[in-house]
Parts: C-alpha cells; structure tokens; sequence
C-alpha cells in the first residue's frame, strides 16, 4: 500500500471541516508523514492500545497491542472534545471479538465500532457524512447508523462489500434510519 496514491481523492473530497483517520503500521508511518505533512495544516497520529491483542506463546518480542492512526485536517476543521481528557492522542479498547466478529467473511483487520465511534464523534456532528474509503465489512458504517452520520462505504472485495450491506442493514433494523451508500 502507497499511501501517496490517494493524496488527490483525499484532497478532492474532504470537506473545509473535515478530518482524515487512518489506521496504519508503524513501518507506513514516515511515508505518511512524508507525503501528507506538506499538504495539511496538520498532521498527528494516533495510538490505539489493544487491551486483548493475539498472544505470542513463545513469548520471542512484544505483543501486537498498539496500531497507529494518522489523523488529518486543515484550518477550520471541527473538533468536539468536551474535555482535556478527549484530547489525548491514545484510545484504548479491545480488538473485535465475541459477536462483534464476523465469522464469515472473516476481515484480517476489522475494526471495533466502538472504536470507530469514538473516532467520528471527535469530529463529526450528527447528519455529517463520513467517507470510508476502505470499508472492509462495514465497521465505520454501523458506527454510522449508531451516531446518526450519513456514510459513503467503498469496498473493492466483493465478499467484504456483500458483507458490509448485511451488517449495515441490519444496524439499520434496530431503528436508526441514515443515508447510506455503500460502492
């Protein structure tokens, strides 16, 4: 993966108020920086701290337990920290397990929408549109549903795509109603 490659579809689709997350390895980190810290106002990044991360039984080097996340924005971006402790750059929860994991298609990296959540109420308001443009089998988009954002989900895995419709669905079941468009 390049992140340069999307730097034009970024550029053309953010909004003046928006903001870029995106989950990334550490060994990607400098290529991000390198491309995108010119383009933006600013360029932070993230730790996720997995507090159940798969275990090492030969105990040979650290746990998997944290990824990072490069976050994105320009002048006139929109924050909704309520308080100092929103504004640390460390979000800490498990990785997708129990009934939050889907089975099949099993997705190598799904996010938990708990996670997710938390991500988008930092900087979206209720009625915003949120753009994944990797969206695997629907995380971001069930987020969506649960805050009340409108959401744009694209997925190039067929699999992953059918999956995220069903899981997006039935989200929507449960009564909240949002625009969703998933390609």
């Amino acid at each position: 993966f390049d992140p340069a490659a999307l730097v034009e579809q970024f550029q053309r689709v953010l909004s003046p108020t928006g903001t870029i997350f995106a989950f990334t390895s550490y060994n990607l980190l400098g290529r991000w920086h390198e491309i995108y810290d010119p383009l933006f106002d600013t360029f932070q990044f993230m730790v996720w701290h997995k507090t159940n991360p798969p275990p090492k039984f030969r105990r040979a080097g650290f746990l998997n337990s944290i990824e990072l996340i490069v976050c994105l924005w320009n002048k006139g971006h929109k924050w909704n920290f309520s308080n100092q402790a929103d504004m640390h750059n460390f979000i800490q929860g498990p990785i997708c397990g129990g009934n939050e994991r889907l089975k099949e298609p099993k997705h190598p990296t799904q996010k938990p929408v708990k996670i997710l959540k938390r991500l988008m109420e930092y900087c979206t308001d209720e009625g915003d549109l949120v753009l994944d443009a990797f969206s695997g089998v629907g995380s971001t988009g069930a987020a969506c549903v649960q805050n009340g954002r409108r959401f744009i989900g694209i997925e190039r895995d067929l699999e992953f795509h059918q999956a995220a419709v069903k899981r997006i669905e039935h989200e929507m079941t449960k009564g909240r109603q949002t625009e969703i468009d998933l390609v």
